[in-house]
């Protein structure tokens, strides 16, 4: 073979090298998950495309962030009632629970019952659900308290008119 054939067939390898090097790092950094906090920097509308299959919790009728859960309605209920209803608490409305209702989001649940800081976000919770129709079907109906909170994925959930005119961050 000529230097010049030689030339050639080298030239060739070495760009197909470099393509299929460039192809791949393309194919990586495009399918590389986000994180939680590139997740959270994405338009609102972005974050409905891209969230995971999964059932999604609005746990306050006007909560800014809608949650991915692993539990279903009925532990949400047990968990109120039975676990959170009966927290042990300190003689200063604290307690040293913790939860994160089946979500990657550890819940401030240190302080409970305190009436002049204010509830904890567990406790915000338990008092919405404890008004909301649509949990506890016992409670007399009122429009302003009662609200969907359980979704069985994120399209369901973004056609709620609280979740709407709401929700500025998914977490999942």
């Amino acid at each position: 073979m000529s230097k010049k054939v030689m030339g050639y067939i080298v030239t060739l390898v070495v760009l197909a090298v470099a393509v299929t090097g460039g192809v791949y790092y393309a194919v990586v950094q495009h399918n590389k998950p986000l994180t939680q906090e590139q997740f959270a920097k994405l338009p609102i509308e972005e974050q409905f495309k891209k969230a995971p299959a999964g059932h999604y919790v609005h746990l306050r009728k006007n909560d800014p962030t809608l949650y991915r859960t692993t539990w279903d309605k009925s532990n949400f209920k047990s968990y109120l009632d039975q676990t959170f209803g009966t927290a042990k608490l300190h003689s200063d409305g604290t307690t040293d629970e913790k939860s994160k209702l089946g979500t990657n989001h550890m819940f401030d649940d240190s302080k409970l019952v305190d009436s002049e800081k204010g509830y904890g976000e567990i406790g915000q919770i338990f008092f919405a659900f404890r008004d909301n129709a649509k949990m506890y079907k016992e409670v007399e109906y009122d429009d302003n308290l009662a609200y969907n909170w359980y979704f069985d994925n994120p399209k369901a959930a973004q056609k709620d008119a609280d979740v709407s005119a709401n929700v500025t961050q998914i977490y999942r």
